[in-house]
């Protein structure tokens, strides 16, 4: 029978794929998307589109941008970047960066190193799954929060039922968008 450690390290594959849904649909991390602006002579972008833009671009099947806010009044200058911030669905928060490539054209890239997901997350979704696999009264506890980057260690402690078992697993994040490379008890 598999120990603890290796049983938590299947149990976490789910909560990887939901992290790894924060990419977006491009292999570069970047979603291309129009924006048509309210009035065409209009000297600000339309930061509700934008927001719009972002939901609908970055969103995938398993994790969506359930809400983005961008800074209202930026003028309208092809060739800028700027910022919006973002929740997602698993309940991550982060940065956008929207360049304006025409009057009416954006790109979207999730910013490198600014999203986090809240440990409390992680820690529920761990604990279902081990239920679901006949660990009951399971806990897991992670960071507060966990940031999302390329190379991070995180280590969570595990603890059966009544205490009886502890172990810990440790794993680290390979793309900023939070897919998982290596998980270990």
């Amino acid at each position: 029978m598999p120990t603890l450690g290796a049983r938590f390290a299947l149990a976490f594959l789910p909560i990887a794929v939901v992290v790894a849904g924060c990419g977006s649909t491009s292999s570069s991390g970047t979603s291309s998307a129009s924006a048509t602006q309210a009035s065409k002579s209009s000297a600000t972008v339309d930061a509700t589109q934008i927001e719009q833009g972002i939901e609908s671009s970055l969103s995938t099947s398993s994790v969506k941008v359930s809400s983005a806010k961008c800074p209202s009044n930026i003028p309208s200058n092809p060739g800028q970047t700027f910022t919006c911030t973002v929740t997602l669905s698993n309940g991550a928060t982060g940065d956008v960066t929207v360049t304006q490539k025409t009057r009416n054209q954006f790109t979207y890239a999730f910013k490198e190193g600014s999203f986090q997901i809240p440990g409390a997350t992680v820690d529920t979704e761990l604990e279902k799954t081990l239920a679901s696999q006949g660990y009951p009264n399971t806990t897991v506890t992670c960071p507060s929060n966990i940031i999302i980057k390329v190379g991070t260690t995180v280590t969570c402690d595990v603890s059966g039922g009544s205490g009886l078992a502890t172990s810990q697993v440790t794993f680290t994040f390979t793309s900023s968008t939070g897919e998982v490379g290596t998980v270990k008890p």
